[in-house]
């Protein structure tokens, strides 16, 4: 599961208001679904965060989380929090239908919402751009209207209200299923002084939904701008042998199915994950389990190990490798080892990529295959609910006796998007004078 239901996440305390910084001194504020574990977000906040630096090192820069312990402790980078409520008793699910039933739910919350509203304005207050930075914001998926398409509205309204320009950046858009979260959604756009997507899949998106995105920028994912001394010099393997990086997900999508048919789906799926490495293990490759999302990810390894051990592969016997990652730089080290990915991971993709390692998606979104096809890889993947394993070993075969042809394409792209996103940062860091 790529994103949690906002009723899962359990918000800190407020921070006291910010005190006004020099005069002359810009302040600015980055919005995201930052401190749920999922490294994806992580190192997107990791590369905007460093590029903003370098660009305004005397700027004075703070994160408004959904964790602001977390970030905090990740980016040594000042945070508040989304919201100063706590749902984390209540999981949404299938609750309250229509957008006349959320809008009821948001005015049972009626004094906490206001002071959510209150509290935003007044962290603001001064603050000259919010960059509502990356990550898959712009969706309904695991969640519903009142979830994160609400906190994005309410917090680049609350930005407006305050005086702070709004700029969305790299962002990325998932499915949007419900009226109000389209509504939500486009509000929070028309609010904006700068727009960019992560890819024309995100950007079509929108325009699906009735919003005029024509002079909207689409650039690559802000990832690729991730400091290059992050990632390890990768060596010559030798003889050993290949190495898979396996990537693994709780893929849930609460409005497609009920949750006896997502049972059904995820054991399908986890039952040919364990079929493909059954295969891998028997033809001699060295297996990497990768973790994507320290929150979701842990239980579907744990599950997919104990499926494996049922039909008699033990992981220290089949040398499969299955640390966990709790950090971005514990995920990039370990992907750093492997020779091919495959995963439905996003941003596994992404940091293989960017070390020159070739990919395979298992897709759950068409973000994946739109990043792939970036690349020279489109040929390479398929969509979760519909995976073919034997599909998936000629791709894999094929991948593998293509390598050498297809690294110096993954490496001309890969620079090309941090050229790309080096004129983004032009953009969107200029125009800072009080």
């Amino acid at each position: 599961m790529s994103l949690p239901a906002i009723d899962e996440v359990t918000a800190p305390t407020q921070s006291e208001p910010r005190s006004s910084p020099p005069s002359g001194q810009a302040r600015i504020a980055f919005f995201g679904i930052f401190g749920i574990q999922n490294l994806g977000n992580e190192c997107t906040l990791q590369a905007i965060l460093h590029n903003a630096r370098k660009a305004l090192p005397d700027a004075d820069v703070h994160a408004i989380s959904f964790n602001p312990t977390d970030t905090v402790r990740r980016h040594r980078l000042d945070s508040i929090p989304v919201s100063l409520q706590d749902f984390s008793g209540v999981v949404q699910r299938r609750g309250l239908r229509g957008a006349l039933a959320k809008i009821l739910r948001l005015c049972r919350r009626g004094p906490a919402e206001l002071m959510d509203w209150i509290s935003a304005v007044r962290a603001l207050r001064g603050t000259d751009v919010v960059f509502m930075t990356g990550t898959g914001m712009l969706t309904d998926y695991a969640t519903t209207a009142i979830g994160f398409p609400y906190h994005v509205f309410r917090w680049t309204a609350a930005a407006r209200l305050a005086k702070s320009k709004v700029r969305f950046v790299g962002v990325g858009v998932g499915p949007i299923y419900e009226k109000l979260s389209r509504r939500f959604i486009k509000t929070a756009l028309s609010l904006a002084d700068y727009i960019s997507f992560r890819d024309q899949n995100s950007q079509n998106r929108i325009r699906n939904i009735g919003f005029n995105s024509e002079k909207d920028h689409v650039f690559p994912d802000l990832a690729f701008s991730l400091p290059l001394d992050l990632f390890p010099k990768r060596s010559d393997r030798g003889p050993r042998p290949l190495q898979v990086g396996l990537g693994v997900m709780d893929h849930r999508d609460i409005h497609l199915w009920t949750d006896e048919q997502h049972s059904a789906q995820y054991s399908a799926y986890l039952e040919k994950m364990c079929d493909f490495v059954t295969w891998l293990v028997v033809h001699r490759y060295s297996v990497r389990i990768l973790q994507g999302d320290a929150r979701h990810d842990t239980g579907t390894r744990a599950e997919l190990k104990s499926k494996l051990e049922a039909r008699g592969i033990r992981y220290s016997e089949a040398g499969i490798i299955d640390e966990g990652s709790a950090t971005v730089e514990e995920l990039i080290n370990q992907i750093a080892q492997v020779d091919i990915v495959v995963s439905p991971r996003f941003h596994n993709l992404v940091l293989g990529l960017m070390m020159n390692i070739p990919a395979i998606s298992i897709s759950y979104d068409p973000k994946n295959d739109c990043l792939l096809e970036e690349v020279g890889l489109g040929v390479y993947h398929q969509q979760l609910t519909e995976l073919d394993v034997t599909k998936l070993i000629d791709q894999f075969l094929e991948l593998e006796a293509r390598t050498g042809e297809v690294k110096p394409l993954i490496e001309k792209r890969t620079k090309e998007f941090r050229e790309l996103l080096d004129e983004q940062y032009s953009l969107i860091f200029s125009n800072f004078k009080r």
